[in-house]
């Protein structure tokens, strides 16, 4: 049977499976190559794997000693135009407009002609191998860099050498940076930590009229951007400073903030840049930056806020732009909330602490100051990370909320006051805590009193980093858990007694065995008869999939 025999929908879901394995570990322009390749097998190919070729817009800025090096061969231009058929032969340098225009092959260019833009300039783009026909195709831009501080002089010139401004790209809604800037290399550039008591970052004068160069050249030919997003939270400051210019100018459509961005201009063009957010990924002490009720709730449906206080208030958000309720506050629309917090350890600030002592905060919201009571009626997932001590009454919040995943982490001093109604309605409960020097035998109790509660959850990853077994109680509430993974030192007889109360688990992972006390040592080298750790009453179990690790080594 030949590959081409297959249905269509196989054959496309292995070429997709192909295309992300050549390219998802690295985004860089060498990898198209992979899929040029793919599609000079035959037309079928060819006609697959084009929503891989044309769907984004590729800008790339690399260092300029790899410019000239990565040119191809006339060879491999060659290679090139059989794999893209009718499309245009120009690959990385620029070529007569008859190839774009997908007419027969153009000639080779004399070798004294000067080859644009690469040769002055550092950005490349894959615009070559796009056919005219494909504009229409193009759902994304990509602005990607693999160095710490790119430079945009040079980045509208290369899209009019390529003949970007030669169509309105009006199927473009997606503009996306990709930046591997390294902490350190962002600091050196003048640019300060995001968190609360951050600076904002500072940049030499010569980049901005580079900014503002790119941000009127894409307005004009891309009209119609409504997200704009990063893959990776940690951008760089000229990336940053990209990203809140064009935030700036595309305030009017925009529906979907998930990039870094300057905190002193956005502020500035408040309010038509949130009046229609549906996704808004910020970090926390901007967000405090623009204002109080300066976000409307109502549209958001997935918030993600980054480095934010112990005392981080609701203020900034308002149910509707025109609600002057100053009693409730409901984020009517939105399934999915995180909230990083910068630090979980103790604030010393006398006057905040003193004010949340004396009732002067939400008592719904013991981490802020705003006095509204806060909703979340079709809220289903929820994260928080380093969740500080005045996390303790903020549970409340969310006990109304049909959530069913939960990921939480931190110190189990923070963690213990979790309310235990939330956990009754989740499907997938992700738990990580870390310890307190005298905190382990509370930290037992804790886990014993998670277990006892009743919960329809079906999958559980408990995990927390200190060399102390979990306490299993006399009667397990999880009856319906299919899926449990225990990153924790348990004794096996705790895990025998553990699974016996779990009539539905089909999976158990246990990350690390430790020995009870009462018990001899289970060494790695040791043959135990398991049978003989049974509890006495055991329930019958459906266990499929048993995986058991013990001084790095694995059991299945």
């Amino acid at each position: 049977m030949h590959i081409n025999d297959l249905n269509e929908a196989v054959l496309q879901r292995i070429l997709d499976t192909a295309h992300n394995a050549a390219t998802g570990h690295s985004p860089r322009l060498r990898m198209l190559k992979h899929l040029l390749a793919l599609a000079s097998v035959c037309r079928q190919w060819r006609r697959l794997v084009h929503k891989h070729l044309c769907s984004t817009v590729i800008m790339e800025y690399r260092p300029k000693r790899h410019a000239l090096a990565t040119q191809p061969s006339t060879q491999d231009r060659r290679k090139a135009s059989v794999a893209s058929g009718m499309w245009a032969t120009r690959t990385w340098s620029i070529r007569c407009s008859a190839a774009r225009n997908g007419k027969s092959e153009a000639k080779e260019p004399r070798q004294k002609q000067p080859v644009r833009p690469l040769a002055a300039s550092e950005w490349a783009t894959n615009l070559d191998i796009m056919p005219a026909k494909a504009i229409s195709q193009a759902t994304a831009l990509r602005i990607q860099a693999f160095v710490n501080a790119p430079e945009y002089a040079d980045f509208v010139r290369t899209l009019e050498a390529a003949g970007f401004d030669r169509h309105r790209w009006e199927s473009i809604a997606t503009i996306e940076f990709v930046d591997f800037a390294t902490p350190h290399a962002v600091q050196s550039m003048g640019t300060v930590a995001t968190g609360s008591s951050a600076s904002p970052p500072r940049l030499p004068p010569l980049y901005e009229p580079s900014f503002d160069q790119v941000t009127s050249f894409l307005s004009r030919h891309v009209p119609n951007v409504q997200e704009i997003c990063s893959t990776t939270w940690d951008i760089g400051a000229v990336n940053r400073c990209v990203a809140t210019y064009l935030i700036k100018q595309y305030s009017a459509k925009l529906r979907i903030w998930a990039v870094q961005t300057l905190p002193a201009i956005i502020s500035a063009s408040q309010p038509q840049v949130t009046a229609h957010l549906t996704v808004l990924q910020i970090q926390a002490s901007q967000l405090q930056m623009l204002g109080p009720r300066a976000v409307p709730s109502q549209q958001l449906q997935v918030l993600k806020l980054h480095d934010a206080e112990p005392f981080f208030s609701w203020t900034p958000f308002a149910s509707s732009p025109d609600e002057h309720d100053d009693k409730l506050l409901v984020f009517s629309s939105l399934y999915s909330l995180t909230i990083d917090f910068e630090k979980d350890n103790v604030v010393h600030d006398t006057s905040r602490d003193d004010a949340l002592r004396k009732g002067a905060n939400n008592p719904r919201v013991t981490m802020g100051v705003d006095p509204r009571n806060i909703q979340f009626p079709l809220l289903t997932a929820l994260a928080i990370r380093k969740v500080p001590f005045t996390f303790t009454g903020a549970w409340a919040m969310f006990l109304d909320s049909p959530l069913r995943n939960l990921y939480v982490a931190g110190k189990h001093s923070h963690l213990r006051y979790i309310d235990p109604r939330i956990l009754q309605k989740l499907d997938t409960l992700d738990i990580l805590l870390y310890l307190t020097g005298s905190a382990q035998g509370k930290f037992t109790m804790m886990v014993k009193g998670l277990l006892s509660g009743e919960s329809n959850m079906r999958s559980c990853w408990i995990r927390h980093s200190e060399v102390f077994p979990i306490s299993v109680p006399d009667s397990v509430g999880w009856t319906q858990l299919r899926e449990l993974n225990l990153t924790a030192y348990v004794p096996p007889a705790a895990l025998l007694n553990l699974v016996a109360q779990l009539p539905q688990l089909i999976t158990l992972v246990a990350q690390r065995i430790a020995k009870d006390l009462s018990e001899p040592p289970l060494e790695e080298t040791t043959t135990v008869e398991l049978a003989n750790l049974l509890p006495k009453k055991v329930a019958s179990t459906s266990v499929r999939e048993l995986q058991l690790h013990m001084a790095g080594s694995g059991l299945h």
